[in-house]
């Protein structure tokens, strides 16, 4: 278990930085007034998951690895955090949408009604188990390239 330490802490705090963000975007009214612009609000939370990435994968580096990292061993890295990410998404979806957001879901569907979409689609489409699936496949998708993407940025260069 120890081996893993780093991409479970890392995991912990991308689950905990990731409520805070749903709760920053319902206080900035990404769920009422501005919900036109929600989709892309949201999607400056890549920025911030990149960095989380680098940070963790860094730290395994210089901790884990003393230093010497190949690709190989920082995309594993990446991609343990990005399973332990994945299993906690659900966790997160629950808690924010019953606990800090319940109007989420209503004022989603009455949205996406307004432009034009039919209510059996866009209650299909926003509810509580279309999103946990959506964010578990895009955390899965998404982690694996920025795994990938990170470790070729901090593998140690074999000097010649």
């Amino acid at each position: 278990m120890k081996k893993f330490a780093t991409e479970i802490k890392w995991g912990i705090r991308y689950a905990f930085i990731w409520i805070l963000w749903l709760f920053i975007e319902k206080s900035s009214g990404y769920y009422e007034a501005k919900i036109s612009d929600h989709a892309l609000y949201s999607l400056l939370f890549l920025f911030i998951t990149a960095f989380l990435y680098y940070v963790a994968i860094k730290e395994k580096k210089n901790d884990f690895f003393k230093g010497e990292m190949s690709w190989k061993q920082g995309c594993t890295t990446g991609i343990f955090l990005t399973i332990v990410m994945a299993i906690l998404t659900p966790f997160c979806q629950i808690i924010f949408h019953k606990a800090i957001a319940p109007e989420f879901f209503p004022n989603m569907i009455a949205y996406s009604v307004s432009k034009g979409n039919s209510l059996e689609t866009a209650t299909n489409y926003f509810n509580l188990s279309s999103y946990i699936l959506q964010n578990v496949f895009s955390t899965l998708s998404f982690g694996v390239v920025l795994s990938a993407i990170v470790a070729l940025f901090l593998q140690t260069k074999v000097k010649k």
